[in-house]
Protein backbone atom coordinates (compact mmCIF):
# COMPACT_ATOMS: atom_id res chain seq x y z
CA UNK A 1 0.00 0.00 0.00
CA UNK A 2 2.83 2.38 0.89
CA UNK A 3 4.42 1.63 -2.47
CA UNK A 4 1.17 2.43 -4.27
CA UNK A 5 0.85 5.71 -2.36
CA UNK A 6 4.48 6.61 -3.09
CA UNK A 7 3.88 6.01 -6.81
CA UNK A 8 0.93 8.39 -6.62
CA UNK A 9 -1.96 5.94 -7.02
CA UNK A 10 -5.12 8.06 -6.62
CA UNK A 11 -7.26 5.54 -4.72
CA UNK A 12 -9.98 6.21 -2.15
CA UNK A 13 -7.90 4.95 0.75
CA UNK A 14 -10.85 5.23 3.19
CA UNK A 15 -12.36 2.23 1.36
CA UNK A 16 -9.23 0.08 1.70
CA UNK A 17 -9.99 -3.57 2.49
CA UNK A 18 -7.97 -6.74 3.09
CA UNK A 19 -9.00 -9.94 1.31
CA UNK A 20 -8.72 -11.97 4.53
CA UNK A 21 -11.32 -9.87 6.38
CA UNK A 22 -14.36 -12.11 7.06
CA UNK A 23 -16.74 -10.31 4.68
CA UNK A 24 -14.13 -9.91 1.96
CA UNK A 25 -12.91 -13.48 2.32
CA UNK A 26 -16.44 -14.83 1.92
CA UNK A 27 -16.77 -12.93 -1.36
CA UNK A 28 -13.40 -14.19 -2.56
CA UNK A 29 -14.40 -17.80 -1.82
CA UNK A 30 -17.75 -17.41 -3.58
CA UNK A 31 -16.21 -15.93 -6.71
CA UNK A 32 -13.46 -18.56 -6.68
CA UNK A 33 -16.08 -21.33 -6.69
CA UNK A 34 -18.16 -19.65 -9.40
CA UNK A 35 -15.11 -19.32 -11.65
CA UNK A 36 -14.07 -22.91 -10.92
CA UNK A 37 -17.53 -24.23 -11.83
CA UNK A 38 -17.49 -22.20 -15.06
CA UNK A 39 -14.07 -23.56 -15.97
CA UNK A 40 -12.33 -20.17 -15.81
CA UNK A 41 -9.84 -21.55 -13.26
CA UNK A 42 -8.67 -25.12 -12.85
CA UNK A 43 -6.58 -27.32 -10.60
CA UNK A 44 -3.38 -28.87 -11.93
CA UNK A 45 0.13 -29.92 -10.95
CA UNK A 46 2.51 -26.94 -11.06
CA UNK A 47 6.04 -26.57 -9.77
CA UNK A 48 6.49 -23.86 -7.12
CA UNK A 49 9.16 -22.53 -4.77
CA UNK A 50 8.35 -24.43 -1.57
CA UNK A 51 9.76 -23.69 1.89
CA UNK A 52 9.77 -27.00 3.86
CA UNK A 53 10.36 -25.20 7.16
CA UNK A 54 7.74 -22.45 6.85
CA UNK A 55 5.40 -24.83 4.95
CA UNK A 56 4.48 -22.23 2.33
CA UNK A 57 5.10 -21.29 -1.27
CA UNK A 58 7.36 -18.39 -2.22
CA UNK A 59 7.34 -16.12 -5.24
CA UNK A 60 10.44 -16.00 -7.45
CA UNK A 61 11.22 -12.57 -5.96
CA UNK A 62 11.31 -14.06 -2.45
CA UNK A 63 13.87 -16.73 -3.30
CA UNK A 64 17.47 -15.77 -2.53
CA UNK A 65 19.83 -17.41 -5.01
CA UNK A 66 23.51 -17.91 -4.35
CA UNK A 67 26.47 -19.78 -5.77
CA UNK A 68 27.60 -22.73 -3.67
CA UNK A 69 30.11 -25.56 -3.85
CA UNK A 70 28.33 -28.78 -4.81
CA UNK A 71 29.12 -32.36 -5.69
CA UNK A 72 28.36 -33.52 -9.22
CA UNK A 73 27.59 -37.24 -9.23
CA UNK A 74 28.11 -39.30 -12.40
CA UNK A 75 25.64 -42.19 -12.36
CA UNK A 76 25.04 -45.17 -14.67
CA UNK A 77 21.53 -45.95 -15.95
CA UNK A 78 21.25 -49.31 -17.67
CA UNK A 79 19.79 -49.41 -21.18
CA UNK A 80 16.93 -51.91 -21.02
CA UNK A 81 17.70 -55.27 -22.59
CA UNK A 82 21.43 -54.55 -23.02
CA UNK A 83 24.68 -54.43 -21.09
CA UNK A 84 25.07 -50.79 -22.13
CA UNK A 85 24.74 -47.86 -19.73
CA UNK A 86 23.89 -44.19 -20.09
CA UNK A 87 25.87 -41.89 -17.79
CA UNK A 88 24.06 -38.95 -16.23
CA UNK A 89 25.59 -36.23 -14.06
CA UNK A 90 23.46 -34.66 -11.29
CA UNK A 91 23.93 -32.54 -8.19
CA UNK A 92 20.77 -33.97 -6.63
CA UNK A 93 20.90 -37.78 -6.53
CA UNK A 94 18.12 -37.77 -3.92
CA UNK A 95 15.67 -36.93 -6.74
CA UNK A 96 16.56 -40.00 -8.82
CA UNK A 97 13.46 -41.72 -7.44
CA UNK A 98 11.36 -39.09 -9.26
CA UNK A 99 12.99 -39.53 -12.69
CA UNK A 100 10.52 -40.09 -15.52
CA UNK A 101 12.80 -39.66 -18.56
CA UNK A 102 16.36 -39.19 -19.75
CA UNK A 103 16.83 -36.32 -22.20
CA UNK A 104 19.51 -35.52 -24.79
CA UNK A 105 19.88 -32.71 -27.30
CA UNK A 106 18.46 -33.66 -30.74
CA UNK A 107 21.70 -32.66 -32.48
CA UNK A 108 24.00 -34.60 -30.11
CA UNK A 109 25.38 -37.34 -32.35
CA UNK A 110 26.90 -39.15 -29.34
CA UNK A 111 23.45 -40.38 -28.35
CA UNK A 112 21.53 -40.63 -31.63
CA UNK A 113 21.52 -44.44 -31.36
CA UNK A 114 19.88 -44.26 -27.92
CA UNK A 115 16.92 -42.02 -28.78
CA UNK A 116 13.66 -43.88 -28.27
CA UNK A 117 15.22 -46.58 -26.12
CA UNK A 118 14.40 -47.22 -22.48
CA UNK A 119 16.59 -47.00 -19.39
CA UNK A 120 16.15 -48.46 -15.91
CA UNK A 121 16.15 -45.84 -13.14
CA UNK A 122 18.61 -46.97 -10.44
CA UNK A 123 17.28 -48.17 -7.09
CA UNK A 124 13.58 -47.99 -8.03
CA UNK A 125 13.86 -49.91 -11.34
CA UNK A 126 11.40 -47.65 -13.16
CA UNK A 127 11.54 -47.90 -16.95
CA UNK A 128 11.71 -44.46 -18.58
CA UNK A 129 12.26 -43.31 -22.18
CA UNK A 130 15.23 -41.49 -23.70
CA UNK A 131 13.83 -38.35 -25.34
CA UNK A 132 15.24 -35.26 -27.07
CA UNK A 133 14.75 -31.58 -26.26
CA UNK A 134 16.52 -28.40 -27.35
CA UNK A 135 16.86 -27.23 -23.75
CA UNK A 136 19.73 -29.63 -23.07
CA UNK A 137 23.20 -28.14 -22.57
CA UNK A 138 25.59 -30.32 -24.58
CA UNK A 139 28.57 -29.09 -22.54
CA UNK A 140 27.26 -29.74 -19.02
CA UNK A 141 28.12 -33.09 -17.45
CA UNK A 142 27.70 -35.80 -20.06
CA UNK A 143 25.11 -33.97 -22.15
CA UNK A 144 22.41 -36.28 -20.78
CA UNK A 145 19.81 -34.95 -18.35
CA UNK A 146 17.69 -36.97 -15.94
CA UNK A 147 14.23 -35.41 -16.05
CA UNK A 148 12.42 -35.05 -12.73
CA UNK A 149 9.35 -32.90 -13.48
CA UNK A 150 8.26 -32.58 -9.85
CA UNK A 151 11.54 -31.13 -8.58
CA UNK A 152 13.03 -28.73 -11.10
CA UNK A 153 11.49 -25.84 -13.05
CA UNK A 154 13.21 -26.70 -16.34
CA UNK A 155 12.46 -30.41 -15.91
CA UNK A 156 8.83 -29.48 -15.33
CA UNK A 157 8.73 -27.59 -18.63
CA UNK A 158 10.31 -30.56 -20.44
CA UNK A 159 7.75 -32.82 -18.79
CA UNK A 160 4.91 -30.64 -20.03
CA UNK A 161 6.24 -30.60 -23.58
CA UNK A 162 6.69 -34.38 -23.68
CA UNK A 163 3.68 -35.38 -21.51
CA UNK A 164 5.86 -37.09 -18.92
CA UNK A 165 4.62 -38.60 -15.68
CA UNK A 166 5.17 -36.49 -12.55
CA UNK A 167 6.50 -38.41 -9.54
CA UNK A 168 6.78 -36.23 -6.42
CA UNK A 169 9.25 -38.04 -4.19
CA UNK A 170 9.26 -35.38 -1.44
CA UNK A 171 6.83 -34.72 1.39
CA UNK A 172 5.96 -31.13 2.29
CA UNK A 173 8.54 -31.17 5.09
CA UNK A 174 11.40 -32.12 2.76
CA UNK A 175 11.47 -35.80 3.67
CA UNK A 176 11.17 -38.62 1.14
CA UNK A 177 7.57 -39.54 0.30
CA UNK A 178 5.98 -42.94 -0.29
CA UNK A 179 6.32 -42.26 -4.02
CA UNK A 180 10.09 -42.25 -3.54
CA UNK A 181 9.90 -45.94 -2.56
CA UNK A 182 13.18 -45.97 -0.61
CA UNK A 183 14.44 -44.01 2.42
CA UNK A 184 10.82 -42.97 3.04
CA UNK A 185 10.45 -40.38 5.80
CA UNK A 186 14.13 -39.43 5.88
CA UNK A 187 15.41 -35.89 5.27
CA UNK A 188 16.41 -35.18 1.65
CA UNK A 189 19.93 -34.01 2.52
CA UNK A 190 20.58 -37.12 4.62
CA UNK A 191 19.22 -39.22 1.77
CA UNK A 192 21.55 -37.49 -0.72
CA UNK A 193 24.52 -39.08 1.07
CA UNK A 194 22.74 -42.42 1.50
CA UNK A 195 21.82 -42.58 -2.19
CA UNK A 196 25.41 -41.85 -3.20
CA UNK A 197 26.64 -44.62 -0.91
CA UNK A 198 24.04 -47.10 -2.19
CA UNK A 199 24.85 -46.31 -5.83
CA UNK A 200 28.53 -46.78 -5.10
CA UNK A 201 27.83 -50.17 -3.50
CA UNK A 202 25.81 -51.18 -6.57
CA UNK A 203 28.63 -50.14 -8.89
CA UNK A 204 26.52 -47.38 -10.47
CA UNK A 205 28.39 -44.33 -9.18
CA UNK A 206 31.26 -43.67 -11.57
CA UNK A 207 32.77 -40.61 -9.92
CA UNK A 208 32.04 -37.42 -7.99
CA UNK A 209 33.50 -34.02 -8.77
CA UNK A 210 33.08 -30.59 -7.19
CA UNK A 211 31.50 -27.70 -9.08
CA UNK A 212 30.11 -24.23 -8.36
CA UNK A 213 26.41 -23.95 -9.07
CA UNK A 214 23.52 -21.60 -8.35
CA UNK A 215 20.84 -22.69 -5.87
CA UNK A 216 17.81 -21.09 -4.25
Amino acid sequence: IDQLKTMGASCDWDRERFTMEPAMNKSVMEIFNIWFEKGYIYRDWKIVNWDPKAQTTLSNEEVIRKEVQSNLYYIKYQIKGTDEFATIATTRPETIMGDTAICVHPSDTRYTHLIGKTVIVPMVNREVPIITDGYIDLEFGTGMLKVTPAHDTNDYEIGQRHHLETVDCFNADGTISEAGQIFVGEDRFVVRKKVAKLLEEQGLLIKTEQIRNNVG
